[in-house]
Formats: structure tokens, C-alpha cells, sequence
């Protein structure tokens, strides 16, 4: 057998081999609506990755696919590729993780929260680490100076993904002050790029609503995000990502009806939190675990999220350049659609993949 044989051989024996072990998904196909997207995720507190996303949606079932990974070469264990299936009729959640092709199961309200694990080993455990804690964990007494949230559309225009888009802004601006004069700031600036609903947006809004709707349905208080905004506030904030259409019912608060003068589909969403730290400077920091609480109205959610999150950095700003505290987003979070789709998707889709093995039941 001459070598261009043995090498055909090998090829055609490897493909047979391959064929035999893969399984064939027979399961039916149904309308599905499917949004995908891409996203970046960096900033000083937050491992810089970028990723994408793909989301299945029926009325009484949703699929997220997310796939990502770090710029970092240390940082390349923390690469994923995970699914969350959300199953309405049968009150489960399924968190896939594809590259140990394990799977756990939680109640539709959600797993423990996983997250601030993940985060607390990606940190680093150097001297120059950047840590924060509460202000009450610091004895700082402080009041809340400035809480002003504004929407304002730009009238820029932009192709996105080939769709003319226009261009909102939206920023929260706090400050907050010591008895000593010396003053927090912090501000969380939005940039919406939106279009006009074409027909698959207006039928994935259709597609998501009824789904949300089935979901909270399911859940009631269970969840944390509901049991702290009610049902409203939870569609209030869905309508604000854009996964379901606004209505004057999601209009429950002063920020919810700035955010709902905000017109179309949002096809690009970046999110920036820039901070300025002067009130009670300490030398020594830690991580604090303390919730967002929004119960109390907007200046108590504003004490909560921006007053937990510290860090002793006395920056200077100069006259008519941007002050260098605004130079460096602490967290910085890019989401844009690339596509929205109604699909025939096997049912498959929503159910464990083939071959996967339980790691956890809640």
C-alpha cells in the first residue's frame, strides 16, 4: 500500500470511528425565538474576557449559552462554557457546564450563588490587591451629598449590525460626604444604541414576555430579585436590558420612567462605573458581602451599592481635562445583539446534553 493509501486509510477509518460514537439528536423541532450577542467584561475590578451568547426562548422554557475567555494566559483556567436551562413547568434550573460535561440542579429561583466564590480566586493575593469594604465596616460616617439620575438621547446615529441605531444616554451620579468635607463620588453611565423593532424583535418581545410572565408565575417570592422589586420591578428591569418590551405597568419608580423615554430595541448596551474615593481614608481594606438594598427607595439603593464598594484613592481632578479618577472604569460591561431570529430548534435544546452526569442537586 503506497503512503497516499495508508494516510487515506487512516482518514477514513478515523471519520467511521467518529461517526459511530456521535449521537444523532432525533428530537422534534419547534418555533423558538433566538437572540444572539456578544460581550466584554473588564475594568480594575473585574479579570478582562470577552464572550458570546446565544438565548433560546419558548413560552414555558429558556436556554442561555455562554462561552467565553480571559485575555489573561493565568487567567485561562477560568475560561467556560456553560448553558443555564430554565424549565417553567417543572420549577428547575439546570446549570450545564460543557467542558466537564457535568450538570446541577436547582429550583427555577436559582442555585446558591456561585459567583462571589468565582471572583474571590481570580483575585489576587498581592500587596497592591485592590479591596473594598463598607463604609460601616470602616466607622465612616457619611451623608448622602448629590443623587441625580438624567436620560438624555444624544441624537447620534450608527449602523449596528446593519440597522441605523440612535444613541441614549443614561447616568446615576452620587456623592457622598464625610465629616470632614471630604467627598465619594461615584458614576454609573449607560449607552444605549437602539433601533426601530423590526418584526422578529417585535415577536422575540412577544416570546420573552409570556416567558418572564410563566417565570414569575413559577418563582414568586423565592427569588431574591423578585422578593426585593416585586413582579414590576422585575419586568421594569427586564424592560431595561431589552428582553421585553416597556409598557406603563414597568414604569414603578423616578429611574424606571427616565429609562422608559428611551425609544426601540437596544442592539448595544455598555455600562461604566467610575468612582472617586476621598471620605474617611484608610490603609487596610476588605471584600464585603453586604446586598443591594432598593426596598427604601433610590436614595437607600444608592447608599447600598455605591457605599459598599470603597476604594481609598484620593484623585486629583484637573481643570478642563477629564479628571483622572474618570479614566479608569472600576467595572466596564459591553453587550451588543448580532442577531434575533424565530428558529425551528430541536427540544433537545432544553434538556440535559446526552451522555452528562449530575455534579450537584439543590
Amino acid at each position: 500500500m503506497t503512503f497516499n493509501r495508508k494516510v487515506l486509510a487512516i482518514a477514513i477509518t478515523s471519520l467511521l470511528a467518529s461517526c459511530a460514537t456521535t449521537h444523532v439528536d432525533n428530537t422534534p423541532k419547534n418555533p423558538t425565538s433566538v437572540v444572539t450577542a456578544k460581550f466584554t467584561i473588564n475594568g480594575l475590578y473585574l479579570p478582562d474576557h470577552q464572550g458570546t451568547q446565544t438565548v433560546y426562548t419558548r413560552e414555558n422554557m429558556r436556554a442561555i449559552d455562554q462561552k467565553a475567555e480571559f485575555d489573561s494566559f493565568y487567567m485561562g483556567w477560568a475560561d467556560y462554557d456553560n448553558t443555564s436551562i430554565f424549565r417553567m413547568t417543572k420549577n428547575l434550573l439546570w446549570k450545564v457546564d460543557h467542558d466537564a460535561e457535568q450538570y446541577s440542579e436547582c429550583p427555577l429561583s436559582g442555585c446558591n450563588d456561585a459567583f462571589a466564590a468565582f471572583m474571590a480566586k481570580t483575585q489576587d493575593s498581592s500587596d497592591d490587591e485592590q479591596e473594598y469594604e463598607t463604609y460601616e465596616d470602616r466607622q465612616c460616617e457619611v451623608t448622602l451629598d448629590k443623587n441625580d439620575f438624567s436620560v438624555i438621547a444624544t441624537n447620534k446615529t450608527r449602523q449596528i449590525g446593519g440597522l441605523p441605531s440612535q444613541e441614549y444616554k443614561a447616568t446615576w451620579t452620587t456623592e457622598f460626604k464625610d465629616s470632614a468635607g471630604k467627598v465619594d463620588v461615584n458614576l454609573l453611565q449607560f449607552v444605549f444604541w437602539t433601533t426601530t423593532p423590526n418584526a422578529e424583535m417585535k415577536s422575540a418581545w412577544k416570546v420573552h414576555q409570556k416567558a418572564t410572565d410563566n417565570y414569575l408565575d413559577t418563582v414568586g417570592d423565592n427569588n431574591g430579585l423578585v422578593r426585593l422589586l416585586g413582579k414590576d420591578g422585575y419586568k421594569a428591569i427586564s424592560a431595561f436590558s431589552g428582553d421585553v418590551e416597556k409598557n406603563d405597568k414597568t414604569q414603578f419608580n423616578s429611574i424606571t420612567k427616565k429609562l422608559a423615554t428611551i425609544e426601540g430595541y437596544p442592539l448595544s448596551i455598555k455600562m461604566e462605573w467610575f468612582q472617586k474615593s476621598e471620605a474617611c481614608p484608610v490603609a487596610k481594606k476588605k471584600r464585603s458581602d453586604s446586598a443591594i438594598d432598593l426596598s427604601q427607595g433610590l436614595g437607600n439603593a444608592a447608599s447600598s451599592f455605591f457605599g459598599n464598594i470603597i476604594k481609598d484613592e484620593a484623585d486629583k481632578v484637573v481643570d478642563g481635562v477629564v479628571a483622572e479618577w474618570q479614566k479608569d472604569a472600576r467595572v466596564r460591561y459591553i453587550y451588543e445583539v448580532t442577531s434575533v431570529s424565530e428558529k425551528q430548534i430541536n427540544d433537545s435544546q432544553f434538556e440535559i446534553p446526552h451522555g452528562y452526569t449530575i455534579s450537584d442537586r439543590q
